[in-house]
């Protein structure tokens, strides 16, 4: 091979790139067969089990080393739902219950689904310790709000994602959990000491890296302590932090880089070099318009240049190669065939009090608004109930509506009422409308905390309310039935 088409190939096995509709693009087949290192699957690429195994197997038909990746995580947000009957629990639902066994046995049984369908990168978990109520982005995608939570249902889950013989990916590196800006819309910035960060956010990816993780994700984030750049384009903080100091010899993945924290001062294509020069091994292009072809042109261009070592490219290459032949070879248990989110809703339900109240309640949804990082599998709690109880009726609202809420109001009049309210603490409309209805409400009242279990604080104390630590489908469902029976 001469040395320019390796440098090729190694540019296209450094990129991980989304791409639009439910079959494989000609343009991607061909950048599979020059050697892109991965591709990632969203919820605009499934339509059913036997669609996406035809897709994933089409795809590897080009090379048989491709990784192919999902984002799942669990709870409300699944891009294989209509691929997977039994969707994960949330990971605060999890922390919560505090058995690292059930996480383990969830893990293995979501991966075994990813695995079946021809998908060998699970990416998660985020390993973000939530210890920030205010924090937009992360909530129940996290065990929970200490390092000590975090890090044992880390470890459980990345053992279970293995136990299915697929590849674990803890996120968001150094660490998420202590933000009150989403990078999707901007760059956050951690002014936290080492000393800190090292006790808190640090701790999960240690423990997970010590468990084997396969990948690491990086964040979008500044860590001032160690850089003023994001940590994704922290030579410091991905070479220095994570591989000297950590010792993580895995594969580094950037988060997608058309995140507005990233693209806001530069092009993407400029951010996957700067990106790699850090240290990263697979820079991530997730938007369906992606361009391998372009985006290859752009790095080998970067090391005619001078911008990139041609050996710093041929390193990440060589990691994303290594992990596929890994993954190739190791062993896969079968899945649980949904045992464990049954055995998460049976126990979430257990303990609480969820009185009696009929078939007929009118049930207020408010929740979060839709957003490009994750997309709901089911419309709302009004659609959960009317499976167990026909007679019920509801809206969703995702924003401030004060002519829709009057609606609910009236609406509601002489049925029982269900309010659930998802992250409430840090969403001023959010509270102010549970406010309203609890006050105007004649009759029963009952309040469903559907995210962080903070909002029980929100409360008043003469409200019945259970919590469900996340919008998993399976446990509201149960909790569903259970409201719905007769007194």
């Amino acid at each position: 091979m001469r040395m320019s088409d390796q440098l090729e190939r190694d540019a296209a096995g450094a990129l991980i790139v989304g791409f639009t509709g439910t079959t494989a693009p000609d343009d991607l087949r061909r950048a599979v067969a020059a050697g892109l290192g991965a591709v990632i699957l969203f919820t605009r690429n499934v339509t059913d089990a036997e669609q996406v195994a035809a897709l994933t197997t089409a795809l590897r038909a080009e090379r048989p080393d491709l990784l192919i990746a999902i984002d799942h995580e669990g709870g409300e947000f699944s891009h294989l739902a209509p691929a997977n009957p039994w969707p994960l629990s949330s990971p605060r639902s999890l922390g919560e219950l505090d058995d690292t066994d059930l996480t383990r046995a969830s893990a293995r049984d979501a991966a075994a689904t990813l695995a079946a369908l021809g998908i060998d990168v699970m990416l998660a978990p985020s390993v973000d310790v939530n210890s920030n109520p205010a924090n937009p982005i992360i909530s129940t995608r996290s065990f929970g709000t200490t390092a000590g939570v975090v890090s044992r249902h880390g470890v459980a889950f990345v053992q279970g994602v293995h136990d299915a013989g697929i590849a674990a990916c803890p996120k968001h590196f150094p660490g998420h959990g202590d933000v009150a800006v989403d990078s999707h819309l901007a760059l956050p910035r951690v002014d936290r000491s080492v000393e800190q960060v090292t006790a808190v956010e640090l701790a999960p990816f240690k423990a997970t890296i010590e468990a084997g993780a396969d990948l690491v994700m990086s964040a979008h984030i500044i860590f001032s302590a160690y850089d003023d750049q994001p940590a994704t384009l922290s030579h410091r903080i991905l070479q220095g932090l994570l591989r000297d100091e950590l010792g993580f010899t895995g594969v580094i993945t950037t988060d997608a880089l058309e995140m507005q924290a990233i693209t806001a001062t530069r092009s993407i294509e400029d951010a996957a070099v700067a990106s790699i020069r850090a240290g990263a091994d697979l820079a991530m292009i997730a938007i369906g318009e992606a361009d391998p072809r372009a985006l290859t042109a752009h790095l080998v261009d970067a090391v005619s240049n001078g911008t990139l070592d041609a050996g710093r490219l041929a390193e990440a290459a060589g990691r994303v190669r290594e992990l596929a032949g890994k993954l190739a070879s190791r062993p896969r248990l079968p899945g649980l065939d949904g045992a464990p989110v049954r055995e998460v809703a049976a126990r979430t339900v257990t303990g609480q009090e969820l009185p009696a109240l009929g078939g007929a309640p009118y049930v207020v949804d408010l929740t979060q608004g839709l957003h490009p990082a994750w997309n709901p599998y089911f419309s709302g709690l009004p659609e959960v109930f009317a499976k167990v109880a026909p007679d019920s009726a509801g809206v969703v609202l995702r924003g401030q509506d004060a002519e829709a809420l009057n609606q609910a109001q009236a609406a509601a009049i002489g049925r029982p009422l269900v309010v659930s309210v998802q992250d409430a603490v840090r969403t001023p409309w959010m509270r102010q409308a549970l406010q309203e209805l609890i006050e105007s409400h004649e009759g029963d009242v009952f309040v469903l905390c559907s995210g962080i279990p903070e909002d029980r604080a929100l409360v008043p104390a003469s409200v019945p309310t259970a919590v469900t630590y996340g919008r998993n489908l399976v446990v509201l469902q149960a909790v569903a039935q259970l409201l719905t029976r007769v007194p």
